[in-house]
């Protein structure tokens, strides 16, 4: 290819990612390339993910796979894949895709192309990724209500799967940037167990608890450089989406009382919920339950350089 033509392609392409080309002025020649006028481009690469895993990962972030297994959906339920709500691309059945992004708290959310209603935080989750780590999610669509999902999975579990397609696509422009901030000092985690428990599918804080999230507003208010991570945890009755979320609403109601019942600076805290996938005890009984719905604070204290 000339370099004529070259820029045409690198042009059109990214028409097409912004909007301003419409997908039907390119004319779909078959399942893995798309044609405007005299220029053609792929859709997806044969790449190795293997090779991908081999690649060290830059510092201060994590990389993210999106797997999306092979299935008899059409093409209206390519799902929209998106970061902390920029879009990273519209993954298609049978395909996987890559991504760096900075470490900490991720919103990563699917929504179905088909909807058309760009709304990029749609059943957003959080994870807290943690930096130079491969991450991986599956990205389903429930063939009963349409509804695109995401959801964790372990490096065993995700290995056989990529094993299995090797399709990477590469037609869009993600908008995902990785502009992470330089390596911050070292800190030493102190994680101490909070002690707010809840009532089932419940995230209202009784107010019996109050004493012990004192506990750490005095820890807070006495080193104020110090901040902290509070981690929610909760039984298995639920799905692991709906238990991530009902985590996250439980940190954030903790949260919020130590921001405005007790005026701690509500940068000084940072609250995740990780559902089912950390138990104390197994899920095996009423009493083994309520210990597993718990809150953990973990601090952060900066390590002096020697």
């Amino acid at each position: 290819m000339n370099i004529l033509n070259q820029s045409k392609q690198l042009a059109l392409v990214a028409l097409l990612g912004l909007g301003l080309l419409s997908s039907a002025q390119a004319r779909e020649i078959d399942d893995k390339a798309r044609r405007v006028g005299v220029v053609r481009w792929q859709k997806e690469a044969v790449i190795s993910p293997q090779d991908l895993l081999n690649k060290q990962i830059p510092e201060n972030t994590a990389s993210i796979y999106f797997i999306r297994p092979q299935d008899d959906d059409g093409l209206q339920t390519s799902a929209n894949v998106a970061i902390n709500d920029r879009f990273h691309t519209s993954l298609q059945a049978g395909n996987y895709s890559q991504i760096l992004s900075c470490v900490g708290v991720n919103r990563l959310s699917a929504e179905i192309t088909g909807h058309k209603n760009n709304d990029l935080l749609r059943n957003a989750v959080n994870y807290d990724l943690e930096k130079e780590r491969n991450y991986f999610f599956e990205v389903d669509v429930d063939d009963v209500t349409g509804a695109a999902n995401i959801r964790s999975l372990s490096q065993e579990e995700a290995l056989p799967l990529l094993e299995k397609q090797q399709r990477h696509q590469v037609h869009q422009i993600t908008r995902v940037v990785p502009n992470c901030e330089p390596g911050q000092p070292p800190v030493e985690k102190i994680s101490i167990e909070l002690k707010v428990l809840f009532d089932t599918d419940k995230h209202f804080v009784k107010p019996q608890y109050y004493p012990n999230i004192e506990e750490v507003v005095d820890y807070m208010r006495r080193f104020p450089e110090t901040s902290v991570t509070l981690e929610g945890h909760t039984d298995s009755r639920q799905t692991d989406e709906y238990n991530i979320a009902l985590s996250q609403r439980r940190m954030n109601a903790v949260r919020n009382i130590m921001i405005q019942k007790y005026g701690i600076d509500g940068s000084r805290i940072r609250a995740v919920g990780y559902g089912e996938s950390r138990p104390v005890a197994p899920n095996d009984s009423a009493d083994n339950m309520q210990l597993n719905r718990r809150v953990v604070a973990v601090f952060e204290v900066a390590v002096p350089k020697q």
